[in-house]
């Protein structure tokens, strides 16, 4: 079946702030028992223990009765087909289906998630009355809180909150404060939600002077943002054995909230700036104990590059175990002979164990600069 140009508009959205490797929206797949096609929600977004699960509605012009169409398309069946899809989830084995960038994964390994969010996103005429375009839940005694959104108010959410984390979180917050107070939240805007979330995730209270939060937002959003960093990865990683061999690292990446994100891409671009340096400049490192991953970015010169592979896995290997991390994603940077900067990128992952030789190298000549813990009481403000 044709997408609507809202299904479009909601997979181009999704693709930007989830990646397109964790976007889902060809979701059409065959019962391999009675190779029956069926159909899951219009968009799925899976990135480790985020699972989203949008059903999209768009009015059609000639629509008079908004009503009727609100309650038809929206309460009944767009809650009926993100039923079916968490249905289909828990009868099949296996659910291949085609991510946005083209690679087939079997997307039924999702349902291990215990929070999924369940969302419509509606596109009604302009007319649409302001009571039903306020109403944030619809609670199914079935299946739990569904997430109602006008599709201009997502459109902004997506535009505020720039990575998969940040979502998550504000989703949650969305729904204590349904919790906290049903009436009041179907009598607020969209922007005041958002306003108050960048001021605090509690959401106990109301104060109507949270709002003006929104004001300096979208203006920040250059520091953290490594979209092109992003677009451009698979391009420049050097597979060695299949398509997907790069999804755990750029995982790692997409789980990052601004505050980690703006350190990232201040140690990447220090990398690709200082690479040419006479010098020899220490590798740049973070740890992220949320995520329990940590990144080391190592310079280096051109004269030296036959020497990256191994010091990737050198400068990986020891700072995964120095900040005694489960995983650690390295990437070392130089330029090549056309003058074009080269990416190479390693990732480990294994729990953390003593080992005396990296022990008494680390002692005996420490490759890296000293880290500090950088505390944020609110990374929005």
């Amino acid at each position: 079946m044709p997408k609507t140009n809202s299904e479009n508009i909601i997979s181009e959205i999704n693709s930007n702030v989830f990646f397109k490797e964790f976007s889902f929206s060809n979701n059409d797949f065959k019962d391999a028992i009675t190779n029956k096609e069926l159909e899951l929600a219009d968009n799925i977004v899976w990135l480790d223990d985020i699972l989203f699960i949008y059903q999209i509605k768009e009015m059609e012009k000639n629509s008079i009765n908004n009503e009727s169409w609100y309650k038809n398309k929206v309460k009944n069946k767009a809650v009926k087909q993100i039923k079916n899809t968490l249905k289909y989830f828990d009868e099949f084995s296996e659910i291949i289906v085609e991510n946005e960038k083209g690679h087939k994964l079997n997307i039924k390994e999702a349902r291990e998630n215990s929070d999924i969010k369940k969302i419509i996103i509606f596109h009604p005429n302009d007319d649409f009355p302001e009571d039903l375009r306020r109403l944030k839940f619809y609670n199914s005694t079935e299946i739990g809180l569904i997430h109602l959104f006008h599709s201009e108010d997502y459109y902004w959410i997506c535009k505020y909150l720039i990575t998969p984390v940040e979502i998550l979180e504000y989703l949650d917050f969305r729904e204590d404060f349904y919790y906290y107070n049903e009436k009041m939240i179907n009598n607020l805007p969209e922007q005041y939600l958002l306003g108050h979330f960048f001021e605090t995730p509690n959401a106990d209270h109301f104060n109507s002077e949270y709002i003006s939060n929104l004001t300096d937002q979208y203006e920040r959003k250059s520091e953290f943002d490594v979209s092109l960093i992003i677009e451009n990865f698979n391009k420049s990683i050097k597979l060695i054995s299949h398509q997907t061999e790069y999804y755990p690292i750029i995982k790692e990446i997409a789980k990052l909230n601004r505050t980690e994100l703006t350190e990232f891409k201040k140690r990447i671009s220090l990398s690709i700036e200082k690479c040419e340096n006479f010098e020899v400049i220490i590798p740049y490192r973070i740890y992220t104990k949320r995520t329990d991953c940590a990144f080391v970015f190592i310079p280096l010169h051109s004269s030296k590059s036959q020497h990256a592979m191994t010091a990737l896995h050198n400068f990986t290997m020891a700072h995964k175990y120095n900040m005694k991390a489960t995983k650690c994603v390295g990437v070392v940077v130089y330029k090549d002979k056309t003058e074009h900067y080269e990416f190479f990128w390693q990732y480990a992952d294994e729990v953390w164990s003593f080992d005396e030789e990296l022990e008494k190298l680390l002692t005996d000549d420490f490759p890296f600069r000293k880290t500090s813990e950088k505390k944020v009481d609110n990374r929005y403000k």
